[in-house]
């Protein structure tokens, strides 16, 4: 017994022993301190806090959407691929990291045997030689139990500390790498919903201006027949109302397909409700607030897992180094072994066995050099890695914020634009009514009014997008809000359809 707590105790103490891992240091961040000068990047000393502590409940205020992105948090395959993903990687590190400690075994044995004379039977490396010194064969029974540890690595230099803190950051880059698929999730469910919002929209003034190219239309058929326009004129309009037809039904195909696509995305079947036309300038999203240094990049949850994984490489190098160097394992087992079963737990049959074994290289032929510049070779390449996810992230960010800073002019040069253009179109149907032009002016005035509709759509669409990538860029929706809790996917659902009711 004392052999056996004896190694216990040595290879506890050896935990704390020596670590070939490079001391680690964080590259310094690739990009500037502040984003490139604009409007939006001035500090305001009442501004809210930062989007990555911001709930993306606070976010997106729009009670449908809200509802669709928990649905989608719990039906939505890939992130359920992603959760599953980060599981096992939590199960491999406490699987390496078991193998710090030693592992003792429990082990039974019965069985009968034979030996011819003047025989004598192999030790097994545990319990001792079974000797037969008879000139006679011999059949006996054998018995034995045993408890014990085999071959446990005394990590004198670090070697199993490496690989379980490589399996560890590892783990950890995985549960961010899980977190940056929830954000991604968050902000294609509510693209989708404001794609499809604007597509109702676009549909909207598509039968609207297919309506009134239809009464214009039927005037002009009119005046043919009395004969005060020619059959060019009455032509010509009747094509106006075929291209408002295509608008038409081009639009209900786009909002098929984005039904189509947020029905995967959330999971399950999206309502009908959602193809009806509702107000687009509700106020859906919170605005993202200003002055951010470029420093809060490091708590986007992409960058926090490359530099797990930087982390997980360079104690990949410590565990290269160790395999340069002596590897020192104990045996140790206690147990009782007789050839009855009678007599098996007596105290004359006790029995036990402790050993050190050890192995060095001494010629590998370049094997561990090779791999220690491999190990090198990949921290650089993490490093690399690391640093280019802060680039992109910061391009994303300050793309985002130049975006910000001109759509909001542009978006009030374009609603002065539909003002006109309604203006426009009202006077030209009067004119025509008046006699003082004719019917072509009245069509031009109505498709620059439909183009410019379009175009104000779409510049509000962009906007919104826009917002949701900046919140995005910025880490947002990283840290969820403790109090609230997903609901259940009936509850979620039968929560839509009321939020849809309330929206009519």
């Amino acid at each position: 017994m004392k052999p056996l707590l004896l190694s216990t105790a040595i290879a506890t103490c050896v935990l704390a022993g020596c670590s070939m891992e490079p001391t680690y240091q964080r590259p310094a961040m690739p990009v500037p301190n502040s984003y490139p000068s604009n409007t939006a990047n001035t500090a305001s000393p009442t501004a809210p806090m930062d989007a990555a502590e911001m709930d993306w409940h606070a976010f997106f205020r729009d009670p449908v959407l809200q509802r669709l992105i928990d649905i989608a948090l719990i039906n939505n395959r890939d992130l359920r691929i992603a959760a599953a993903k980060m599981e096992e990687a939590r199960a491999d590190y406490g699987e390496t990291r078991a193998s710090l400690f030693p592992e003792i075994d429990l082990q039974g044995y019965a069985g009968r045997q034979r030996l011819p004379a003047m025989s004598q039977q192999p030790a097994n490396g545990l319990l001792g030689p079974i000797e037969n010194n008879r000139n006679t064969a011999t059949s006996f029974n054998t018995y034995q139990v045993q408890a014990g540890m085999t071959s446990y690595e005394l990590d004198f230099f670090g070697h199993q500390r490496a690989i379980a803190h490589e399996s560890g950051k590892l783990a950890e880059a995985t549960a961010t790498d899980y977190q940056s698929a929830r954000i991604a999730l968050i902000g294609e469910v509510a693209n989708a919903y404001l794609a499809l919002n604007a597509d109702c929209a676009l549909l909207q003034l598509a039968q609207q201006t297919e309506a009134a190219q239809q009464g214009h239309a039927d005037v002009m058929q009119k005046a043919y027949h009395d004969g005060g326009v020619s059959e060019f004129d009455m032509r010509r309009s009747q094509t106006q109302v075929d291209a408002a037809q295509v608008d038409v039904q081009g639009m209900q195909i786009r909002i098929a397909k984005d039904m189509d696509a947020l029905a995967v995305l959330i999971g399950q079947p999206v309502l009908p409700d959602y193809a009806k036309p509702r107000p687009w300038q509700a106020p859906l999203l919170t605005d993202v607030p200003a002055g951010l240094p470029s420093s809060l990049l490091d708590r986007r949850p992409d960058i926090v897992a490359a530099e797990d994984r930087l982390r997980a490489a360079n104690a990949d190098i410590g565990r290269a180094r160790a395999a340069f160097f002596p590897n020192i394992a104990l045996t140790g087992v206690l147990g009782a072994l007789s050839g009855g079963l009678s007599s098996l737990l007596h105290a004359g049959s006790l029995a036990w066995t402790a050993g050190v074994s050890g192995s060095m290289p001494v010629l590998d032929w370049g094997k561990n050099e090779n791999e220690l510049s491999a190990s090198k070779a990949r921290y650089g390449g993490a490093v690399a890695a690391y640093e280019g996810t802060i680039q992109e992230a910061f391009r994303e960010v300050a793309d985002s914020l130049a975006v910000r800073d001109h759509i909001q002019p542009e978006l009030q040069a374009q609603q002065a634009l539909v003002d006109q253009s309604q203006r426009v179109y009202a006077i030209s149907q009067v004119r025509f009514k008046d006699g003082m032009d004719d019917y072509i002016a009245t069509q031009d005035a109505q498709r620059s009014l439909y183009a410019a509709q379009q175009k104000l759509v779409s510049l509000e669409l962009d906007q919104a997008v826009n917002q949701i990538n900046l919140y995005k860029a910025l880490g947002g929706g990283w840290r969820e809000a403790p109090a609230r809790q997903s609901p259940s996917p009936p509850v979620a659902q039968a929560s839509v359809r009321h939020g849809v009711n309330a929206l009519r």
